[in-house]
């Protein structure tokens, strides 16, 4: 009996003990408000996760590969998501007549 108490034991705290790498953010502070759109290489949009629970928005520099942070709350930042949600929406619906006329 002490030792199933004690396997059971040991058990409970192996999984209380472990180590849970703790995710960061790629933007560590809340990044800038506007960035020319010319200079921009490619835009990538982080969705919250597990490891950050902030929307993040990152610009990649058509000059030397240089990452930035957008600002999300800027107006900048709000315009471009509406525009790719636009242009993705009007991609689908661009495929679906694509598909249909087959």
């Amino acid at each position: 009996m002490r030792s199933a108490a004690f396997i059971l034991l040991a058990c409970l705290l192996s999984v209380n003990g472990m180590v849970i790498p703790r995710g960061r953010c790629q933007c560590m502070d809340t990044g800038i408000d506007f960035i020319r759109p010319k200079l921009i290489e490619k835009i990538e949009v982080l969705s919250p996760s597990l490891s950050c629970e902030h929307l993040e928005i990152i610009v990649t520099l058509k000059e030397g590969g240089e990452q930035k942070c957008l600002n999300t709350h800027s107006h900048f930042a709000k315009n471009l998501i509406k525009n790719m949600e636009k242009d993705k929406r009007s991609n689908a619906r661009r495929d679906e007549k694509k598909h249909s006329v087959h």
